[in-house]
């Protein structure tokens, strides 16, 4: 059984680890080899440390009973003139537990808090590359808006994309499946 939870402070080793094997396993022939194999959980943890107490947005954790095994990062979004938006900033899932329904749960629970704190959607970017995730996102109804935007890595322009999910006044999610 997955428990879906707050993250603490005794969490954050943990997410780094899987956010460190997210990126290894979801952008290989996408990001850079040389960037990605010079990712290190250790340089990560001070980010999730920060995130951990930090009020604006929500940390979760997905616990499968063998520990944690995925996390979500859910902030007031970051783009320009957003009002009512919330932003997914990060989901990964350790990839030897991908398609357990961790990610689905994960985005279920984010989408729940952001509309308990009223917001109208939520909103995430995807690597346009990221077929595996954006397939996800799409599975579990979010739709890519049509906005783009560009991001260097390790001196590679990537281009991302923007998905976005209207919220539920009932229920605060309407994730399929």
């Amino acid at each position: 059984m997955i428990e879906v939870r707050r993250a603490n402070f005794s969490d954050v080793k943990r997410i780094a680890e899987i956010q460190v094997a997210g990126w290894k396993a979801a952008y290989r022939g996408i990001v850079p080899d040389e960037y990605l194999d010079g990712l290190a959980a250790t340089s990560r943890v001070p980010l999730w440390e920060r995130f951990s107490v930090d009020e604006k947005g929500d940390l979760y954790v997905a616990d499968s009973g063998d520990g944690v095994a995925g996390f979500c990062h859910l902030i007031p979004s970051r783009d320009p003139g957003a009002t009512g938006t919330a932003e997914i900033a990060a989901i990964y899932v350790n990839p030897g537990a991908w398609r357990a329904g961790i990610g689905r749960k994960l985005c279920a629970t984010a989408a729940l808090s952001a509309s308990e704190r009223g917001y109208e959607r939520v909103t995430l970017w995807v690597l346009a590359e990221n077929q595996h995730g954006r397939r996800f996102y799409e599975a579990i109804g979010f739709e890519h808006d049509g906005t783009l935007k560009h991001v260097v890595v390790n001196g590679t322009r990537l281009e991302e994309v923007r998905y976005l999910m209207p919220l539920s006044a009932s229920s605060g999610l309407r994730i399929r499946g």
